[in-house]
């Protein structure tokens, strides 16, 4: 009786927590798991089916079961009412562009990818909603910003074995990459972690710093600032080595960002001293270290750096060169 008690009380906390299990799973495998395709879904394209994809829509499901059961709500603010707009905007442009425009043509490989890629926006939102609906208390915020924390260190450390210790990389940014194969940087590629771009690790850094450095200001525990401020140098040095240009505009932008809501909050001087200090620091360590002002360097020179490209183009060769040189792998 005490056994099938304990079942009993088992599965009723799982299924007040089960959302917030998955999700903190979803924060740990979405980012650390290599992007090692399982199935082609569509035969030839780039786009493969991963084992994040399975678990995201497994999480989905649960998710659906719980709103249909009135365990969950939906949330109900702007953003919800944004993606849900751009969802239907997105179904009906794709069926404007299969029978209106046709545009699309109505072959199966067609429909097929034009299919994938309004679901593939589904799933992206679809984190959200999950993640929102998850938290249901300050012990499950708590909770996903821990596990977020450690699984941001433990892609920062791969991505350094990467650089330095020549571990594997899978990459998806050709077809014959996306196809699982086990790759190696180069000294002069650019890290891409366990993702499966250097553009993707990149963004993912960015967000990660955004939300580091405010905190690394706001808290006053000494050994957590300490843990916090090596974590933000690290990630901002992995930031570097991905060399991508896009992304630090968007690092600075973000900081930019935050710092003035904090000066709303905390005093502008406050604010602004800080802000300075970690330009100098930033700006600082890109110019000495990895490719990533060489990069900025390349938009003065661009308009000299494409005349040599249009041989190679005009060759059908484009993709030969591109494999030759320092942006990818051997």
């Amino acid at each position: 009786m005490n056994i099938l008690a304990l079942i009993k009380k088992t599965l009723s906390w799982l299924d007040d927590h089960i959302l917030t299990l998955l999700t903190a799973i979803l924060i740990v495998l979405i980012p650390l798991y290599p992007k090692i395709p399982l199935a082609d879904l569509i035969e030839g394209y780039i786009v493969r089916m991963r084992l994040e994809d399975i678990f995201i829509a497994f999480t989905l499901f649960i998710y659906c079961v719980q709103l249909l059961r009135k365990k969950i709500t939906l949330p109900n603010n702007m953003l919800t009412k944004l993606m849900l707009g751009y969802i239907v905007v997105g179904a009906l442009s794709s069926f404007s562009a299969l029978f209106i425009t046709k545009s699309v043509p109505l072959l199966e490989s067609h429909v097929f990818k034009l299919v994938l890629h309004l679901l593939r926006r589904v799933e992206y939102f679809s984190l959200f909603v999950i993640a929102y609906s998850s938290i249901k208390t300050k012990k499950d915020l708590k909770l996903f910003v821990i596990t977020a924390f450690l699984t941001l260190i433990a892609t920062i450390v791969y991505g350094f074995g990467q650089k330095y210790l020549y571990w594997p990389a899978f990459s998806t940014m050709n077809r014959e990459f996306s196809k699982g194969m086990r790759l190696y940087l180069t000294p002069t590629s650019r890290v891409m972690s366990t993702f499966g771009g250097h553009y993707d690790y990149a963004a993912y850094l960015m967000m990660s710093l955004t939300a580091l450095i405010p905190a690394l200001w706001l808290v006053k525990h000494k050994l957590l600032k300490l843990v916090i401020g090596i974590t933000a140098l690290a990630a901002y040095w992995s930031l570097i080595l991905t060399a991508s240009r896009t992304s630090f505009g968007g690092y600075i932008a973000g900081l930019t960002a935050v710092t003035i809501l904090l000066a709303t909050t905390k005093g502008l001087w406050w604010a602004v001293r800080r802000y300075l200090l970690v330009m100098a620091v930033s700006i600082t360590m890109m110019l000495t270290i990895g490719d990533l002002s060489e990069r900025f360097l390349q938009v003065v020179q661009s308009p000299s750096a494409m005349h040599q490209l249009i041989p190679w183009i005009e060759a059908g060769k484009i993709e030969e060169y591109m494999f030759k040189t320092k942006d990818f792998f051997l």
